[in-house]
């Protein structure tokens, strides 16, 4: 496997530790009941990203093209949910200080995931 391809994986892999990391069942102290109809949007919006990466994840040694362009759209799915949840958006209460860390951190990843993606795309064969 490639030297992007790997990193790709392991990129995938650091985010969907961030994504369990910002669920109740790690930090999120919000409520359900608190999340606006924009949040319920943002969280398919997550969820949608998180199923292009696995998928991403999964087909990156046999068909590395495929996987470069599933795992490029993630990052433009996830910024929505990003901006929502930093201006308030997301719920009716703030957010707790160490989700809006994980969320810049989230971000990040996943705009690295996106530098990683065009590059495995370019270098797989047609």
């Amino acid at each position: 496997m490639s030297r992007p391809a790997t990193q790709l994986r392991l990129l995938i892999g650091a985010h969907l530790v961030w994504t369990v990391l910002l669920t109740p069942a790690a930090f999120e102290t919000r409520p359900f009941s608190s999340f606006t109809p924009i949040g319920f949007v943002s969280l398919a919006l997550i969820f949608t990203t998180v199923g292009l990466d696995i998928a991403a994840f999964i087909l990156v040694g046999r068909r590395p093209h495929l996987a470069g362009s599933l795992a490029a759209i993630g990052p433009f799915l996830f910024v929505g949910p990003f901006i929502v949840d930093q201006a308030g958006l997301f719920s009716a209460l703030r957010p707790p200080t160490v989700i809006s860390l994980l969320e810049v951190v989230a971000l990040l990843t996943q705009l690295s995931i996106l530098w990683v993606a065009l590059r495995v795309r370019r270098n797989a064969p047609s």
